[in-house]
């Protein structure tokens, strides 16, 4: 029963991820929020850090990008790159601080957001020649990022269908 739950968890997260990113792209259309739209996914992601298990890290990050790729043009690879960078880093700051308290979620999805979004940006600057956004937009990015982490991020784990992923105390 215990593996058939947690498979079960694994299909919600997907169709959590799924949700997500398209909302994120639905806003981003929206006039009200097409300057600064919050990085959902990275707020759900970076919420889901400081609770799965730290084996399930990576997985998690690959489920992530894949859905992410399936509502953008971005380049998958890069996506990829850009979640599994942010789950590496996860796992080295587990360690050291307590990832699941508002603050340092906050923080981690303000910073993930940036680091992701600018990366994005330099890749498609090498591959097409654009010229890269100005800082001011990543940055506001970055906060409206961290104030949705400090205002929904907690709620990630609770979603229903979830509650088999969180790690074992």
């Amino acid at each position: 029963m215990k593996s058939s739950s947690r498979l079960l968890a694994w299909f919600f997260l997907v169709l959590w991820f799924a949700w997500i990113h398209a909302l994120q792209e639905r806003l981003s259309v929206n006039e009200t929020f097409a300057l600064a739209t919050p990085d959902l996914g990275m707020v759900f992601f970076v919420g889901l850090l400081g609770v799965v298990r730290k084996n399930d890290l990576f997985l998690v990050a690959i489920l992530a990008a894949i859905c992410r790729k399936s509502f953008s043009v971005e380049p998958g690879l890069a996506i990829l790159c850009g979640f599994l960078a942010l789950a590496w880093l996860a796992s080295l700051l587990r360690e050291m601080v307590e990832l699941s308290s508002p603050l340092w979620r906050a923080v981690l999805a303000g910073l993930g957001a940036l680091g992701l979004s600018l990366w994005l940006e330099v890749v498609q600057f090498t591959r097409v020649g654009v010229s890269l956004p100005p800082l001011d937009v990543l940055i506001a990015l970055a906060f409206t990022s961290g104030l949705a982490a400090l205002a929904i991020g907690g709620f990630s784990i609770r979603l229903p269908g979830l509650t088999p992923l969180r790690a074992e105390d």
